[in-house]
């Protein structure tokens, strides 16, 4: 009876449209999204599976695996056996933020999981609403934090929840700046918003997405994104590095999210993957990311993912140790 290598063998010598379901004894993949249907993590499931599944013929079946800060997803994806037929849409914060977080996590990132390819980019937005900044004068970010720094003022920031990225830039922002900002925690960014919309908060740093249609719609104002650089999604709205002179010069979320898989993958299946990730990648893909408020942009490989985690950990350790977030 031939054996796993002999069918692997066999596999990597077959055109890549069929290899993939090949590799996965002609299964389906199942992709889990450790969030809830509708969100930025599903869509860029979903508008990957797509673009996959047209570069390879591979079958994806879309697991929503919300709950528990993301552990329920990774979970789902740690305990997998490697064969390729159950990979995680990650973002970084998993690989780096979240395990400092925990006071006992349940998993090791090097240990339990397989980085195979980055899928995209993306990055925090700050928003006021139209009525707030006209009343205070807050027609640009300088103007926000300067606000905040007069004696008596005190600015209260919406996010998605303790420890979520808007939290840690928004402490890393006031412990730099002198700001006075006080954090106000949700449970999702979706309640943060309609009280920023509702007039109860003043601000948030949330995930584009969420925020461009009300930007276009003129509900929103925005001040400024997260990321050092300005995003090409908002090309007018400053990024932080702008702000040097408000301390803020070297701060920099930049959020991604990769194709993960279980620990004791076969480096020829990952390479496989990987493969197919570079292929279905297309102007196509970009396009749709881009209404979704996301960025295209992959890794060539397994390795140099792993790269980008190792360089990007030190920022999002930093923005831990600042904010003091802690996941019970």
């Amino acid at each position: 009876m031939p054996t796993r290598r002999a069918f692997l063998s066999l596999a990597l010598a077959l055109p890549f449209a069929a290899r993939s379901q090949v590799l996965s004894g002609g299964r389906p993949m199942r992709w889990v999204v450790p969030f809830p249907a509708g969100g930025a993590a599903d869509a860029i499931a979903r508008n990957w599976a797509g673009a996959y599944t047209a570069a390879t013929s591979q079958t994806i079946v879309i697991d929503n695996r919300g709950g528990a800060n993301g552990l329920l997803g990774i979970q789902a994806v740690k305990d997998a056996p490697p064969d390729g037929t159950v990979l995680g849409v990650f973002n970084v914060s998993f690989f780096t933020a979240l395990p400092l977080m925990l006071g006992k996590a349940p998993y090791d990132p090097e240990r339990d999981l397989t980085p195979i390819a980055r899928l995209v980019t993306s990055t925090v937005m700050c928003c006021v609403t139209p009525e707030r900044a006209k009343q205070h004068g807050w027609t640009d970010f300088r103007k926000l934090i300067d606000w905040a720094k007069q004696p008596g003022h005190k600015l209260t920031n919406g996010s998605a929840g303790n420890g979520s990225p808007g939290h840690l830039l928004i402490a890393s922002v006031a412990k730099r700046s002198g700001a006075d900002i006080l954090h106000v925690p949700y449970r999702g960014g979706a309640p943060a918003l309609n009280d920023l919309l509702g007039g109860q908060i003043d601000m948030v740093f949330d995930f584009m997405p969420a925020l461009m249609p009300h930007v276009a719609a003129g509900r929103l104002v925005p001040l400024a994104v997260g990321s050092h650089e300005r995003s090409p999604l908002m090309p007018d709205v400053p990024g932080l590095g702008e702000f040097a002179d408000l301390g803020l010069g070297d701060l920099d979320l930049q959020s991604w999210n990769a194709l993960t898989g279980p620990a004791r993958m076969d480096p020829a299946l990952v390479r496989a993957i990987a493969d197919g990730v570079k292929r279905g990648a297309s102007p196509e893909l970009a396009a749709r990311l881009k209404t979704a408020g996301l960025v295209l942009a992959t890794t060539d490989s397994a390795e140099a993912t792993r790269a980008l985690i190792a360089a990007d950990a030190p920022r999002w350790k930093e923005m831990v140790r600042v904010s003091g977030a802690r996941i019970e």
